[in-house]
């Protein structure tokens, strides 16, 4: 490298330091970054509250007239999720029915839940999937970590669950009729 161009490199290198430092102190700068922040806070406040919002309603089969909420609760009910919580409700059985009674007197009702959930010739409502994600996989509210909850009021929230699934639309077992209004469905 020439002299010449480390005298050029060294001014060059003074008048960016100079031009950095004139951005830096500029009388906007502060009150620009700091309502940056600002924005950009009240944007993440604002993306919770709409995410909160529709996970609550997405449990409500009301709220599905609403398309956003429907098509929310519907990720919950597709076979790759259910599958997850097939292997979460199975992994909660072999780790879990040793410390929990409860489980144990529910354990063949998670278990014909797990294997339903794995059923590729069953459909779940939406609603129904999202309280299963919701028994799976939220210690706060879930009636499955929750020890205080009894026995038959896990069996009934199961149970609850495992009423929503219906033949897959196509399969020959089809409890629907052509206009897609299911028939009556008996408990066994």
């Amino acid at each position: 490298m020439y002299a010449r161009t480390v005298d050029e490199a060294a001014v060059r290198l003074r008048e960016l330091r100079h031009e950095e430092w004139a951005q830096a102190h500029h009388p906007l700068t502060m009150p620009l970054f700091l309502g940056g922040l600002v924005v950009g806070a009240l944007g993440v406040r604002t993306f919770w509250r709409r995410w909160d919002l529709v996970d609550r309603l997405s449990g409500e089969p009301d709220a599905h007239a609403i398309a956003e909420i429907l098509d929310y609760a519907s990720r919950e009910a597709t076979l790759e999720r259910r599958t997850d919580y097939a292997v979460s409700i199975r992994r909660r059985l072999r780790d879990g029915s040793l410390f929990d009674t409860r489980l144990e007197r529910v354990a063949d009702e998670l278990d014909g839940l797990a294997c339903e959930l794995e059923d590729s010739g069953l459909t779940l409502d939406p609603a129904c999937a999202v309280a299963c994600r919701r028994l799976v996989t939220d210690p706060a509210e879930s009636a499955l970590f929750d020890q205080a909850v009894s026995a038959e009021e896990l069996l009934a929230s199961i149970r609850r669950i495992r009423f929503g699934f219906r033949p897959a639309p196509g399969d020959p077992t089809d409890e629907f009729d052509a206009n897609a209004r299911p028939r009556a469905r008996t408990e066994t």
